[in-house]
């Protein structure tokens, strides 16, 4: 079986892939390991060699073709990809997109960094440049191979991690992949109520269903609730780390919150999120 995996930085991929190798044997290709190895190769660092790469292609393409003759020569085994890209270029794979919060993910590496392309002031810091590099990669890959990396129609599952615990990611993506191999996987977005936010009426034309399904739109990778907002209270009230929602289409006029709604919002819900979308 081949799972593809993706996602913001700071969603926990690394973790992720020794999970799936230590405890099911799967074998793990990270195109991460080839940009090192090119790095070395040129006598260069691993930060150098990412500014190098957003000028010049040829990287990419060398990652590319690696995949690709990966996967071919691979198949039938066990493998999970740790790539931006391979869901693209591994058609037969269960494609898996991680989402996190910036200001958990800001949280987490401003904690965790270990190389010299992790050198942040502060958790804000290490937040904001993240979110920069959030635009910056999103933009290198429409351009590059003209495809939207947060368009979430691209995977079957897209999971946001903030809430929950690196074990807890790991048992949820192994029981979706068990569901997915058996055929007739239902694609699905799975999300935390606490890095959703709350968007005012768009039309008559959106109304609460008896669904628990909370309807969304996504504008620059920020999830937001239309007409939904009391299945998110009662999720938050229940304690629910992540529930199931149905991205529809929407783009930044349907949003019409201001940051002192999101203020009376975390007052109601008795929680605060850690990164605002929005500004005065």
């Amino acid at each position: 079986m081949y799972i593809t995996i993706n996602g913001q930085l700071g969603s926990g991929k690394s973790e992720i892939c020794k999970f799936f190798k230590d405890e099911h044997g799967f074998d793990v290709f990270s195109t991460g390991r080839i940009q090192r190895e090119k790095a070395l190769l040129e006598g260069i660092s691993t930060l150098e060699m990412n500014e190098k790469s957003g000028k010049d292609y040829s990287l990419d393409y060398l990652i590319d073709n690696a995949t690709v003759k990966f996967a071919k020569e691979h198949q039938g085994e066990d493998v999970i990809f740790d790539s931006r890209l391979a869901w693209h270029f591994v058609e037969e794979s269960f494609k898996i997109h991680l989402l996190v919060s910036p200001g958990e993910a800001g949280r987490r590496v401003f904690h965790n960094r270990k190389t010299e392309e992790e050198k942040y002031k502060s958790r804000e810091d290490a937040t904001n440049q993240l979110v920069q590099r959030r635009s910056l990669e999103a933009e290198r890959y429409l351009k590059v191979y003209n495809v939207v990396m947060n368009d979430y129609n691209n995977y079957n599952l897209v999971l946001d991690t903030t809430s929950l615990s690196i074990k807890e990611v790991c048992e949820i993506l192994y029981n979706e992949a068990c569901e997915y191999k058996k055929g007739n996987y239902k694609n699905k977005i799975l999300a935390s109520p606490k890095n959703i936010y709350p968007a005012k009426k768009v039309s008559d034309e959106y109304k609460e269903s008896d669904s628990d399904i909370v309807d969304i739109i996504c504008f620059n990778d920020v999830m937001y609730a239309i007409d939904g907002n009391e299945k998110l209270k009662a999720a938050n009230a229940q304690g629910k780390k992540i529930i199931e929602v149905n991205l529809i289409e929407g783009n930044k006029e349907n949003i019409s919150i201001t940051l002192n709604d999101l203020y009376e919002w975390e007052k109601e819900n008795e929680f605060n999120y850690a990164y605002y979308p929005i500004s005065e």
